[in-house]
């Protein structure tokens, strides 16, 4: 009895060191730097407005990250460059970044060390160092079972000098960022609004002051489509394609001074608004074809094949039944495949004497060696999908549309969406919809997830199809690959 407790505590460690691991390496931000630039797989690209006009610079960025314990030092070197503007530059910024965690929440502290940064236009030189530098960034990060969001806030302070003692330049910064990531896209925003004063000394000073914004835009996005066969002669007529690409958008626009030939100013202003784009080589993999043969004209063929391909359902089984009652194991293997929630697994090394201890049973109603056993304990320790009384999970019993749309708000982290008051979810049946489900209909309904019949009756209690299960798994995805983006780049935007 002791040691099989012990063995548990032992596996549950694991679990926690695992996910605190995990935690700390993909919630990397993509957007390269704090400058609102933005990269592909061949250069990097940023903006400056520090003589009066925007430049557009390119180049390369160099970024190196070192972890330890709670600490992490990031460096980035930047060689940039414009030669029709005969304007180079380089940056070298070492920043330290502190690490906090609570539950499923993670904070970001960022403080710069070093900093160094000349500028070269026109044979004028504007240089800064760590000395005349204030830097300040915090991000909290929100980890929900499968998706992951962000929010952070910077404030940049520069005093730059130009040719050592002719003059100086002042920018100050203040941004924010918003973001999210999951397996079937990445979005993420930065705005930075500048302040710039520039000044020289001497006989014939010069004075002016501009404002501008940046906005830079990641997004990765995963898609499927399906690609026919174009001869008849094969032994499949098609199958489904996964292509990943990311585009990288930056927007700006400014109101500066207009400038004459010999840098006085004249009275009018130039104001404008520009953008450009660097999107990455697509990613394909093409998915394996499916066996499954009693679907074809079915209302859902589309979605269970695709899901079929996917492995989220058994693809070597040429019986589905799309009318018959979904499980809820087989609903745990799908969602976990069809959020990529199951970690890949990797070969066992070789040992001249293994010892092997049998894992503690998850639910007593759950073989270890039962074929969904992988997908229902990753379910179970995300919260996503809970066992019942005497630690059941009845596994064989069909799900209700109730339990199949609470397990897809809690995927998303949505659970505090609905209203606090008293509301309705608009289905004629509300009042039948029991209490501890009606939040999550409501938020399923608002997010296009869920529907209800002809008649408008949400018909809770009843029993999700695989058919209706197949369905509602690609309106998932399409939500994650579009609604969500929109929310995220143009309805920040405007793009």
């Amino acid at each position: 009895m002791q040691k099989s407790k012990i063995r548990r505590i032992i596996n549950i460690s694991l679990v926690v060191i695992l996910l605190l691991a995990n935690t700390l390496n993909v919630l990397a931000m993509e957007i390269p730097g704090y400058e609102g630039g933005i990269k592909n797989e061949m250069k990097y690209m940023e903006v400056i407005f520090i003589t009066g006009e925007p430049i557009i610079l390119e180049g390369t960025i160099d970024i190196r990250v070192t972890e330890r314990n709670d600490r992490v030092t990031e460096r980035y070197t930047y060689k940039l460059e414009n030669l029709a503007k005969n304007a180079k530059m380089t940056r070298t910024v070492n920043l330290t970044k502190s690490i906090s965690l609570n539950g499923t929440q993670r904070v970001d502290n960022h403080s710069i060390s070093s900093y160094k940064e000349t500028i070269e236009i026109n044979g004028v030189k504007y240089e800064t160092t760590e000395k005349n530098v204030q830097w300040s960034k915090s991000d909290i990060y929100q980890i929900k079972p499968a998706v992951t969001y962000v929010a952070g806030s910077l404030n940049v302070g520069k005093t730059y000098t130009i040719d050592k003692t002719a003059g100086r330049v002042t920018v100050k910064i203040e941004g924010s960022t918003v973001g999210y990531d999951q397996y079937w896209g990445t979005t993420e925003t930065q705005i930075l609004d500048h302040y710039i004063k520039y000044e020289t000394f001497g006989e014939n000073p010069v004075e002016w002051q501009a404002t501008a914004r940046v906005e830079a835009v990641h997004n990765r996005t995963l898609d499927y489509s399906y690609e026919a066969n174009m001869p008849t002669q094969i032994s499949f007529r098609g199958g489904y394609l996964l292509v990943e690409q990311q585009e990288n958008v930056l927007k700006y626009s400014y109101d500066m001074p207009r400038l004459s030939a010999n840098g006085t100013v004249l009275s009018q202003r130039n104001i404008g608004t520009q953008s450009f784009s660097l999107d990455t080589n697509p990613l394909n993999q093409r998915l394996e074809v499916p066996s499954i043969r009693d679907i074809s004209g079915f209302w859902a063929e589309a979605d269970i094949t695709f899901l079929a391909s996917m492995g989220a359902v058994y693809p070597d089984s040429t019986y589905y039944g799309p009318s018959l009652p979904m499980s809820r194991g087989d609903f745990a293997r799908a969602v976990a495949t069809v959020m990529g929630l199951v970690p890949e697994e990797t070969p066992p090394t070789r040992r001249r004497s293994v010892t092997m201890t049998e894992e503690p049973k998850l639910f007593t109603d759950v073989s270890n060696q039962d074929p969904n056993y992988k997908y229902i304990k990753i379910m179970n320790e995300k919260g996503i999908m809970q066992g019942a009384e005497q630690n059941r999970f009845y596994p064989s019993n069909a799900l209700t549309k109730a339990e199949a749309v609470a397990i897809m708000v809690r995927l998303l982290g949505f659970e505090n969406l609905a209203p606090i008051q008293q509301y309705s979810t608009g289905f004629r049946d509300d009042s039948s919809i029991p209490s501890w489900a009606k939040d999550y209909v409501y938020v399923g309904k608002a997010l296009g997830l869920v529907s209800g019949n002809e008649e408008n009756y949400f018909q809770p209690a009843r029993s999700l199809t695989k058919a209706e299960a197949a369905r509602m798994m690609t309106n998932l995805i399409h939500y994650l690959q579009q609604e969500l983006r929109y929310d995220y780049r143009e309805a920040i935007l405007n793009y």
